[in-house]
């Protein structure tokens, strides 16, 4: 199932195994977004940062990319 929560723990967990493409305050917007979705609030990562994480799901999906964990 590819909900926005999995899309953004994906996106993180190939930044942590992968390759790191994301600075600290991505990480920390990402991290935002999923919190919000948990406790049921609005928030939305910036759009710079929704860019990087399309492009790399891109290669995700490509590589057929699994997080070992």
């Amino acid at each position: 199932m590819n909900t926005r929560e999995n899309i953004l723990i994906t996106a993180l967990q190939y930044d942590s195994y992968g390759e790191k493409y994301l600075t600290d305050f991505d990480r920390m917007f990402i991290h935002k977004e999923i919190s919000s979705i948990w406790n049921e609030t609005h928030y939305v990562v910036p759009e710079d940062v929704e860019g990087k994480i399309q492009i790399k799901l891109r290669i995700i999906n490509q590589l057929q990319w699994e997080s070992p964990y």
